[in-house]
């Protein structure tokens, strides 16, 4: 299902001990995983199609290694929950937390994560949820970027940006973990998060 050119370029996204377990869990299943463009509002996705009845999986390509590992499991979760359990489930419930839970016990006792991040993840993984509602845990993820970024948490209520779609915004109030923000071009309300990368617009 999944091209072995992606599975090859695989090596270059995730820490190498890491790619043999990965590999094998795409080839033991049915799914079709893809490296995708970066995107604003995820880091990776999960998608049923109930026509064809096939999985599909999308992670960015230009996340660091290690949060690029945590969100293909991230969704490689989803995609098991779905599987696993025909009945309704909530997308974060008890079904998909243990899912996760076993899909990042190996990757945590392999010691695949630098210890600042792996200490930060045992938390994380007592009650897993979206990986980038853990503020802790993303400061940490950020410290293996390849290149400095701003960060939206860095501007000021009323600064302008642009995101890697190229939309200028303004920054308004914090929401837990997002701001509100409106765009410029359009006065649309957008709530981004506050680790989202921007560029900042000088007025």
């Amino acid at each position: 299902m999944t091209p072995k050119s992606t599975i090859d370029q695989l090596k270059n996204h995730v820490p190498g001990k890491s790619y043999g377990y990965v590999v094998r869990l795409l080839e033991s299943y049915e799914l079709f995983f893809r490296i995708s463009r970066p995107r604003v509002t995820k880091l990776g996705d999960y998608k049923y199609d109930r026509r064809t009845r096939k999985h599909a999986i999308s992670v960015n390509a230009d996340l660091n290694p290690y949060l690029f590992l945590i969100t293909f499991m991230h969704e490689f979760a989803h995609f098991l929950q779905h599987t696993n359990y025909r009945r309704r489930t909530r997308p974060h419930g008890s079904e998909w937390k243990r899912e996760f839970q076993t899909l990042m016990r190996p990757l945590i006792e392999e010691s695949i994560f630098p210890d600042p991040v792996s200490a930060q993840l045992d938390r994380h993984m007592e009650n897993p949820k979206a990986s980038c509602s853990d503020i802790a845990l993303m400061r940490l993820l950020e410290d293996y970027d390849t290149a400095l970024h701003t960060r939206l948490e860095d501007l000021n209520d009323g600064d302008l940006f642009r995101l890697s779609n190229q939309r200028t915004f303004q920054r308004k109030k914090k929401l837990r973990t997002r701001y509100e923000c409106i765009e410029v071009s359009t006065n649309r309300k957008w709530f981004v998060h506050s680790m989202a990368k921007v560029e900042i617009v000088n007025n």
